[in-house]
């Protein structure tokens, strides 16, 4: 009783830094106008506030299971938090826009591991047959949050100066770090590796070129002459790290991500699902406010509270597939009816008009949250099944996150300039090329749903060896 107790205290702690993590996401997002003003800049330069802090993220991710086990999960969540919190401070006394700009780069750095390295320890604390529900706890800020962020956001830049949506993530920082000092299990740091630089520099590249050339796609569309650049070299630079990263393990050496993880089948088709349903939660969520403010007319807090019924669909159905699939041999009894609700509610909103009426919009974007909550976290849990050891929970959260941000990244830049290349042109045309989008959702769906008919139950043993042994 006392370990169950303790094991729910460490998911408590994990909850602060998580939610504090997802908020930063949304709410300075809501800001960029009034950080516009404040430094008298242009937009394309207030958007490097945004995609600073993205790249320093993604740029980080990869560096997460080598950090755990030179410095133990604790010691780097800690200071993870800690550098976190500090960049958020000095973010809200930023005199000039390069300064600000560089203390996200800080505070991003910081932020990189938090979510990787949550999900690592949440799954090394919980048996197997908790983790449905401890991934669900967890995964409550990582939805509210998002939600959260515009309309806590536009509401404190409506009373109170730009830096106090910095300023809020301190004092729950400082919390977040104290309790996770006190009640975080500790862990052992493994012995001195040598540091995988070949790795670290193709990944490091790979993944900020391919979020960069995304951020330009969503900006300025395909017309950058940056786009093509980067996007292709990060799309080579991740191709040689894989090839970097097998020879090294067949060398014996210590990579930075040792990818034979992926000969597991359940993580692998479930890594592949989640990332194509993930492109398409990403989209709905640029493509939605899009709808409601170009094509409505409705404000950023008007849309947010219409959008409320898709969180909140998400958080009713995640709480009881949390609890159930703890109880299922088979995630798939969850995951396969939520995907075909993820399609009926796409095709209903491929009805959706210029006049629609906007509780027929809520009930549409409440049944597709309601399917959400059905798919995600179930699908995180059957993904790793037959994943138990810390090394490789450690890689499979990492690989899950960053090819999350990249997929999620690219499939709604291009999915997003379907949408934008009517603009200048009338409200009718560009309803046409979200419907459009809409049904490019429906196929990757579909695309989805084959590969979770691939995933184990959880009686099922591994046909190949999905934990190599640490070298």
């Amino acid at each position: 009783m006392f370990q169950s107790s303790s094991r729910w205290i460490t998911a408590l702690v994990l909850i602060f830094g998580g939610f504090m993590s997802f908020l930063d996401q949304t709410i300075v997002n809501i800001a960029v106008p009034v950080l516009q003003r404040a430094f008298q800049a242009d937009l394309q330069s207030v958007q490097w506030v945004i995609t600073s802090y993205m790249l320093t993220q993604g740029a980080l991710i990869p560096t997460m299971p080598f950090l755990t086990a030179r410095l133990g999960s604790k010691r780097c969540y800690l200071f993870s938090l800690a550098l976190f919190t500090a960049g958020s401070a000095l973010c809200a006394f930023a005199w000039t826009l390069p300064a600000l700009i560089l203390f996200r780069v800080l505070q991003g750095v910081g932020g990189a591991l938090l979510m990787p390295l949550s999900m690592s320890i949440l799954l090394n604390t919980f048996p197997l047959e908790e983790r449905g529900r401890a991934m669900t706890a967890f995964s409550v800020p990582a939805l509210a949050a998002p939600a959260l962020g515009p309309i806590i956001g536009g509401y404190l830049v409506t009373i109170a100066p730009w830096p106090v949506i910095f300023l809020i993530n301190v004092p729950i920082g400082i919390l977040a770090v104290i309790l996770a000092s006190i009640f975080l299990p500790g862990d052992e740091m493994q012995r001195a590796t040598r540091f995988d630089i070949p790795g670290f520099l193709t990944a490091t590249y790979g993944v900020a070129a391919v979020l960069y050339a995304c951020s330009e796609i969503s900006n300025t569309g395909w017309a950058s002459p940056k786009v093509p650049g980067f996007l292709f070299s990060g799309l080579v630079a991740l191709t040689l790290f894989i090839v970097i990263e097998l020879l090294q393990a067949r060398r014996g050496k210590r990579p930075l991500l040792d990818i034979r993880i992926l000969t597991d089948r359940s993580l692998s088709a479930g890594l592949v699902a989640s990332t194509v349903l993930f492109i398409c939660l990403f989209s709905n969520s640029l493509l939605f406010p899009i709808y409601l403010q170009t094509l409505r007319g409705q404000t950023a807090l008007q849309a947010s509270l219409l959008l409320l019924p898709l969180a909140l669909g998400t958080l009713v159905s995640m709480t009881l597939a949390g609890r159930l699939v703890d109880r299922l041999p088979d995630a798939r009894v969850l995951i396969v009816p939520g995907i075909v609700l993820q399609i009926l509610g796409m095709v209903l909103l491929m009805g959706i008009t210029l006049t629609t009426p906007y509780w027929q919009f809520c009930l549409m974007v409440g049944l597709l949250g309601l399917a959400n909550g059905l798919v995600m976290q179930p699908l995180s849990v059957a993904s790793m099944v037959s994943i138990h050891s810390p090394e490789a929970v450690a890689t499979g959260t990492t690989l899950s996150t960053v090819l999350r941000s990249v997929g999620g990244s690219l499939g709604t830049a291009v999915l997003a300039t379907l949408t934008m290349m009517p603009a200048g042109q009338t409200r009718l045309v560009q309803l046409v090329g979200l419907h459009t989008v809409f049904l490019i959702t429906i196929g990757l769906m579909v695309l989805a749903l084959l590969f979770v008919l691939l995933l184990r139950k959880k009686q099922e043993k591994p046909t190949s060896q999905a934990e190599p042994a640490t070298v």
